[in-house]
């Protein structure tokens, strides 16, 4: 079964939750950033640039994970049904 827009519910639950994510830790590195500033501690600007590398690096497969547990998900639902 389908939603509108041809992806599976499945689908919708990780498109969501990876956007949910990807806000989380935008998040995190503002708040980082501005913490190091607060602090008296201000990044370089080729520190900021590792800082990010490293969370976009960290973020980088992270709906393809989402996207597996799913599907383990439903197919132990599906097992169970059997």
């Amino acid at each position: 079964m389908s939603s509108e827009n041809d992806h599976e519910p499945g689908d919708v639950t990780v498109f969501t939750a990876h956007g949910a994510t990807a806000r989380c830790l935008a998040r995190v590195v503002t708040v980082t950033l501005d913490t190091c500033d607060e602090g008296g501690f201000p990044l370089s600007e080729l520190q900021r640039v590792a800082l990010v590398e490293a969370a976009l690096l960290e973020f980088d497969g992270f709906g393809q994970h989402l996207a597996s547990l799913v599907a383990v998900g439903e197919l132990l639902r599906d097992l169970g049904q059997l």
